[in-house]
């Protein structure tokens, strides 16, 4: 089984094809077949140093389509993204990819071979190397060796894990902005939706160490940042090429360094873009100066890993919180007037009923607008993972037996009760998230006018049938931010939803005219073409423009039936 192109000639330049694929289990999930963001950075740091890269996801494929795919793009170097969950389908595609092109070279890369290498060779005889870690300059050192010393230099390249030992490690970029932006270098297969390019990462790392959590191994326990002016660039490609509008930054911890997110703001605030986005942060690291600032540049939903209620769990998990950052944090985000999301974990070891009942009672307190609950999941590269397996607790080949499943620290009838009460309160609560006329009036009285404020409020004012309200929250954004997407757009849905059809495509046609492009437009003008006659009074029942939508992510597969974690 060749390993590599084989001949007496360097490669010049080999094309690179890099693959993701949601599991068999994932197919119709659109969160499990969502291509992971690392691969369009990937692809940017390879393709502006000249090198071809393609990104393909092959989720809900067949073996024909696939192998029929791999042969007509013949690549030299094929590369899976391998996580946990996807880990037999990646094996799948490593197979295919042998199959189809004999001679390529095959990597894998991502948290899952990292942390468990060994075991991912023995499964996955079709493998030739792992990238270890952060995969952008091993991976380039990969090519520029075939490019430039011949086909059996790769092996040399720093940062890989081979069967039989592994090249030096590749110390973390200090400068992130070397990648570039993937919209920028963007061609991908079986992939027609450019909002998918809206998902950024502007820092890598976390300063927590949490023992669940595989990060500080992965990307370090330091964090690294892109530069404010890297991150606009990129926010304003997106807008000039797809008409996107709405960017979700999926940094572990976004707001870590002040400076930086008072700096990127400003910006943000002065670009004209007046985008909306989300994100995702520690309770300890965010204060009001910074969350007024992120507000007035176009935040409306703020992520938080709250995890528990209780203070006794959370030092079970070496969350490295307590709950005054808990209750500061999150009352501040409803002071601002965000819509406030939580992630909650239950099924942990030494947690008890009573604890249960203070993290739902910190749900009734809080009053967020999204809950995602999960129960405890133990995965390669965390000290929870190493700990269970020290002790006997997980079996060496358990990944090998349980098609999708993840290994879940308790598997028990405390943890299902647990999983289904704290869904409960959740749903319980959510309705009396939603802010008030009066907290309404507050925000506007403290922040003064915030396009963010009126979307909100005029959102609330639609739900309580009081359209009038509503057009007039809209229509101020219209008339105080005249660049922006957001007022025309809501505004549309709304007219459109009280049948003033004429009024609403004047309305989107100004979307259009402000972000050519935009898929969200483009989409309500095809809907709207082909339904002339009717209102669109069922548009809020649909997916939201944006904001939150609660799910319990993560419970499923536990509620629906794992095995323990040492079978």
């Amino acid at each position: 089984m060749p390993a590599a192109p084989t001949g007496g000639t360097a490669v010049s330049r080999p094309a690179t094809l890099l693959l993701y694929s949601a599991p068999r289990s994932g197919f119709g999930d659109e969160w499990m077949t969502f291509l992971p963001i690392g691969l369009g950075y990937l692809q940017a740091m390879l393709a502006s140093r000249g090198f071809p890269c393609r990104l393909a996801n092959l989720s809900g494929l067949g073996r024909r389509e696939i192998l029929d795919y791999l042969r007509r793009r013949a690549p030299q170097v094929i590369g899976v993204s391998m996580f946990t969950f996807n880990r037999k389908r990646s094996y799948d595609l490593l197979q295919l990819a042998r199959e189809a092109c004999p001679a390529a070279l095959l990597l894998a890369g991502g948290p899952h071979p990292t942390h468990l290498a060994g075991e991912v060779f023995e499964d996955c005889p079709a493998l030739d190397a792992i990238v270890k870690g952060e995969g952008e300059r091993p991976l380039l050192g990969v090519l520029e060796r075939l490019a430039e010393a011949g086909p059996e230099a790769w092996r040399d390249a720093p940062g890989l894990i081979l069967r039989d030992r592994e090249t030096p490690s590749v110390p973390p970029m200090e400068d992130l902005d070397c990648m570039g932006a993937p919209v920028e270098h963007f061609a991908a297969d079986f992939l027609d939706d450019p909002g998918q390019l809206a998902y950024l990462s502007t820092s890598r790392g976390c300063p927590a160490t949490c023992n669940f959590c595989n990060t500080p191994e992965f990307w370090g326990s330091s964090v690294r940042f892109r530069s404010p002016g890297a991150v606009l660039r990129e926010m304003t490609l997106l807008r000039s090429r797809y008409g996107l509008t709405y960017y979700s930054f999926r940094d572990d911890t976004f707001t870590a360094n002040r400076t930086r997110i008072l700096a990127l703001m400003e910006l943000i605030r002065q670009s004209g873009l007046h985008p909306l986005w989300n994100c995702q942060s520690r309770v300890n690291l965010v204060d009001e100066d910074r969350l007024v600032a992120m507000k007035r540049a176009g935040c409306e939903f703020m992520q938080f890993g709250v995890e528990h209620g209780s203070e006794r769990v959370l030092q079970l998990l070496d969350k490295g919180t307590n709950m005054r950052h808990v209750h500061r944090a999150l009352s501040l985000v409803r002071k601002v007037g965000m819509n406030l999301g939580i992630y909650l974990i239950t099924g942990i070891p030494g947690e008890q009923w009573e604890d249960v009942e203070i993290t739902a009672s910190l749900i009734r307190l809080a009053r967020p607008h999204d809950v995602q609950i999960s129960p405890l999941a133990l995965y390669p590269g965390t000290r929870l993972f190493d700990r269970y397996r020290q002790e006997g607790r997980i079996s060496r080949d358990f990944y090998r037996g349980t098609g999708d499943a993840e290994i879940f620290a308790r598997v028990d009838a405390h943890t299902e009760r647990a999983l289904r009460h704290l869904a409960e309160v959740s749903a319980r609560t959510r309705p009396k998230a939603v802010y008030t006329p009066a907290e309404f009036a507050d925000q506007k009285r403290w922040l003064g006018f915030c396009a963010v404020t009126n979307l909100l409020c005029g959102e609330a004012a639609e739900e309580a049938g009081r359209f009038l309200e509503a057009e007039a929250e809209y229509s101020e954004v219209v008339r105080r931010e005249p660049g922006s997407t957001w007022g025309f757009l809501k505004r549309a849905l709304l007219r459109r939803r009280q049948g003033h059809l004429g009024e609403a495509g004047a309305d989107l046609a100004e979307v259009l005219a402000l972000a050519p492009g935009n898929p969200e437009a483009e989409g309500l003008a095809r809907q709207w073409q082909a339904e002339p006659g009717r209102g669109r009074r069922q548009s809020r029942r649909g997916r939201p423009a944006h904001g939150p939508t609660a799910e319990m992510k993560g419970a499923e597969a536990y509620l629906e039936g794992s095995r323990p974690a040492g079978s």
